[in-house]
């Protein structure tokens, strides 16, 4: 009952999107409502993200979309959104990100989450919290 890792290839994200996005719509309660999962399959057809899967006995186990983001002084990958069954084991994949990066170009990798995320990646640094206020009562 190992888990696996992999990154989908643009090309062959929509033969795996039945079983990817039902874990993507349940990240939909935890987040401010910036993307639904249909928001991710153009960009990972385009190859504009990255969709990875991670699969147990062969099934879908959790699934993680990255995107890499261009800033004017470094180039960074961030982890956009990640659902699944157990994140316990998504944590010896870093090193998968990693590589993926560096081949990338990239000096960092970012995710945003919630505070619970810092007891799974105890060697990254928490730089700051992103606060939110809600607008939407108050918009004509």
């Amino acid at each position: 009952m190992t888990v696996k890792g992999h990154l989908v290839m643009p090309e062959d994200v929509a033969y795996v999107w039945d079983k990817v996005h039902p874990f993507l719509d349940r990240v939909q309660e935890h987040t401010e409502g910036e993307l639904n999962s249909e928001d991710f399959l153009e960009p990972l057809t385009h190859g504009d993200m990255q969709l990875w899967i991670f699969t147990k006995d062969n099934e879908v186990h959790s699934v993680m979309v990255t995107q890499i983001i261009d800033y004017p002084q470094k180039k960074i990958l961030r982890v956009i959104s990640l659902a699944g069954e157990s994140f316990e084991e998504i944590k010896y994949f870093q090193e998968n990100l990693e590589v993926f990066a560096l081949k990338m170009e990239c000096s960092a990798l970012e995710l945003w989450g919630r505070k619970g995320w810092k007891k799974l990646l105890p060697d990254w640094n928490d730089t700051y919290i992103v606060y939110t206020k809600d607008l939407k009562s108050r918009m004509q």
